[in-house]
């Protein structure tokens, strides 16, 4: 049986933040195996996902081989919705998520629930602080309060955009009948579609009719009962880290009650009672804090900032049930790495020995080899600090041929990511463009247009030259590249 020798990855540009990418794997320039990783958007209008799916049926004449799924989150499965009438024409061979979806695992079921009930309770909050914020607009024409009012609004507005993200609640652009689908609807329209197989970390899957000599390690997400690494924001010295800054250190209070199940207990004050007001003190008080002149200064809203760092946080975790893969050319050991949006607790995971030692059992090779070896990575997280790991990760990606797309269109970014000056993150971008000697592509650019990109490219050897010019390539929809055994 022939093996294949290239696989053409093809990263589509769905008109907004997203990951949509398929994968062709070839043997003599016949595609023999199909693989479509995800299809979404932050904020994408129907027509231009669907100009991808229309094109992703033809170039794989209505059949995807297989389809991974990698997490729950509008920017990776919007498009199950909002082209919905293109994918009932395309049929799904197999279906690949990970463990976390799987709602007969014990485990996934209270990570599942504890999570989603948790932002309920956040979305609640936060419109109840609107609701109050609202009321207060007659005091708009106070001197102070105006200003005060609106940055209140705006990032309660934000918040709850936010968290309605995160239940996959988002409305869509442009979208016709499938109006008001969240994403548990796009899960549920896939599972009807076919059954999925759940990935564990440390399986290893190999002789897939039709992708014969390729080997898929399932890395992550890590399955411990505690879930330890998943809630696992950064790690010291292993992501590409942010200045710290004030809303840096009042998120890093927030996790604190987050993670540690602590609660603030209604109407109970932190302060002693020899502090408290008492008799006409207390009643002057409340009638001036109460009254409607005044009303607009009280603190009873100035938590709406917590709102949003707590579903900081809940993103983290989502991202964190990353299905991250790597896929080995068994002859060449050449891998191509998929991390999807894992962050810093799935990365470290992959180095465990519990995976290491399944992966190695099961026929495959460490995770450190795995990534010595990586000629292709598609970029975590759309380029954020914390979707690549540095000690653990990059920094072992030493291959003289790596080449990295990254799924990124800068001017989309919302602010609730941290807005487009922090996407790319400068000191990832830096690095990745040293270790790629400037084959980096992004969704918005292609290959980059970074002065230090270009001058890198210039100084690559005429073989490695004319590779990237014979293997790259840029569409208007999408770019592709070949990566060979």
């Amino acid at each position: 049986m022939s093996k294949v020798d290239s696989v053409i990855f093809r990263m589509y540009n769905t008109g907004s933040v997203g990951d949509c990418l398929l994968l062709c794997f070839q043997k003599n320039k016949i595609t023999t195996f199909s693989m479509l990783i995800d299809c979404g958007a932050w904020s994408a209008h129907e027509a231009e996902i669907s100009k991808c799916v229309e094109d992703i049926k033809t170039t794989c004449n209505g059949k995807i081989d297989l389809l991974v799924i990698t997490h729950e989150h509008k920017d990776h499965l919007s498009g199950f919705n909002q082209a919905r009438s293109i994918f009932d024409k395309i049929k799904f061979e197999q279906i690949w998520m990970s463990w976390v979806e799987n709602g007969n695992d014990p485990v996934a079921g209270i990570l599942k629930e504890h999570y989603t009930k948790k932002l309920k309770e956040l979305k609640k909050s936060a419109e109840n602080s609107l609701k109050r914020i609202q009321k207060a607009s007659k005091n708009r024409n106070i001197k102070g309060a105006a200003k005060r009012l609106e940055n209140s609004e705006k990032n309660l507005d934000q918040a709850l955009e936010a968290i309605d993200f995160e239940l996959g609640m988002s409305t869509h652009k442009g979208v016709t009948k499938n109006a008001g689908k969240t994403i548990a609807d796009a899960m549920n329209y896939l599972k009807s579609r076919k059954k999925p197989d759940y990935k564990n970390p440390g399986e290893v899957i190999s002789n897939l009719k039709g992708a014969e000599g390729i080997k898929f390690y399932v890395l992550g997400p890590p399955k411990d009962e505690e879930q330890v690494l998943l809630k696992k924001d950064t790690i010291k010295d292993e992501m590409y880290h942010l200045a710290l800054s004030p809303d840096t250190l009042k998120f890093s209070a927030a996790r604190k009650i987050f993670t540690t199940g602590i609660h603030l207990a209604d109407n109970a004050s932190p302060f002693h009672e020899k502090y408290f007001m008492t008799g006409k003190e207390k009643t002057d008080f409340d009638r001036a804090y109460n009254s409607p002149e005044l009303k607009w200064r009280q603190i009873e809203d100035d938590l709406d900032g917590t709102e949003m760092a707590l579903t900081k946080l809940v993103n983290t975790m989502v991202n964190n049930t990353s299905l991250a893969l790597a896929i080995e050319f068994e002859d060449s050991g050449n891998v191509i790495l998929l991390p999807a949006d894992a962050q810093s607790g799935n990365w470290m995971s992959w180095h465990s020995p519990q995976v290491s030692k399944k992966l190695k059992t099961k026929g495959g090779k460490s995770t450190e080899e795995l990534l010595q070896n990586t000629v292709f990575y598609k970029v975590g997280h759309h380029g954020s600090h914390n979707g690549t790991a540095s000690v653990h990760g990059l920094d072992m990606m030493n291959h003289p041929k790596l080449v990295a797309f990254m799924p990124l269109v800068q001017d989309s970014i919302p602010i609730q990511w941290g807005g487009a000056e922090n996407f790319p993150a400068e000191k990832l971008y830096q690095a990745l463009i040293e270790k790629t000697k400037g084959r980096l592509v992004r969704t918005d650019e292609g290959l980059v247009t970074h002065a230090k990109a270009v001058k890198l490219r210039k100084a690559l050897s005429a073989a490695d030259a004319k590779e990237l010019k014979t293997d790259f390539k840029k569409d208007g929809i999408y770019c592709e590249y070949v990566i060979r055994q």
